[in-house]
């Protein structure tokens, strides 16, 4: 996938800033204190925000929601929180953040791009059946690939592949794709999804 910024409007009004996306840290460019409470989803999203300047950072364990209910800890009730994202859904995490009693303000600042074409490298280790383990950490990306691969016309080589998703949605897709080999991580945490692909991924080898 592509990741493209959009421009918006920011006025410095909020009293911290809620990462979920390494993608949305751009907008720590735009903060007149770049000594704001931001709030990073995981040590990705930490590294990025501080290379726009951002010094004043919580991270957390790659678990959105365990960041969300943790805001309470440091921030006071009726605080102001801006929430740049790839959508405005007023999802779970957003929902716990709203019990804390906080203000979201829930902006799209980027999105993501399914490139056109895949890669010769790429389509070459399919067609070779040199790829065992797919990890998807998103429906979004699942789908971006998904849509790769039918234009390359190599769907029929996805049947011997093992697929680690994040969630039963990003399961259930691909299950009504006729794909079996699917597992799902035990937590929406990327590093749950990493996890098991090396878990599979050494029981082939052995296997």
């Amino acid at each position: 996938m592509g990741i493209v910024k959009i421009k918006f409007d920011f006025d410095n009004k909020y009293d911290a800033i809620f990462l979920t996306s390494r993608h949305a840290s751009h907008i720590v460019e735009q903060l007149e204190n770049k000594n704001i409470p931001i709030f990073c989803v995981g040590s990705a999203t930490a590294k990025s925000a501080r290379n726009f300047g951002a010094t004043n950072l919580f991270v957390g364990n790659s678990d959105a929601s365990f960041l969300a209910k943790n805001t309470k800890k440091k921030l006071p009730e009726n605080s102001n929180i801006f929430w740049p994202s790839n959508n405005k859904s007023p999802d779970k995490i957003y929902n716990i953040l709203k019990s804390n009693c906080f203000n979201i303000d829930k902006k799209i600042v980027y999105k993501n791009c399914s490139i056109n074409n895949l890669d010769v490298k790429s389509s070459n280790l399919i067609k070779n059946k040199q790829i065992s383990v797919v990890l998807f950490f998103s429906l979004r990306s699942a789908e971006m690939w998904i849509e790769l691969i039918n234009k390359s016309n190599l769907f029929k080589f996805l049947m011997s592949i093992n697929f680690v998703v994040i969630n039963e949605e990003v399961s259930k897709y691909l299950k009504e794709l006729k794909l079996k080999n699917v597992s799902v991580s035990r937590r929406k945490r990327r590093a749950s999804v990493l996890s098991l692909g090396i878990k599979v991924f050494n029981n082939l080898e052995i296997s």
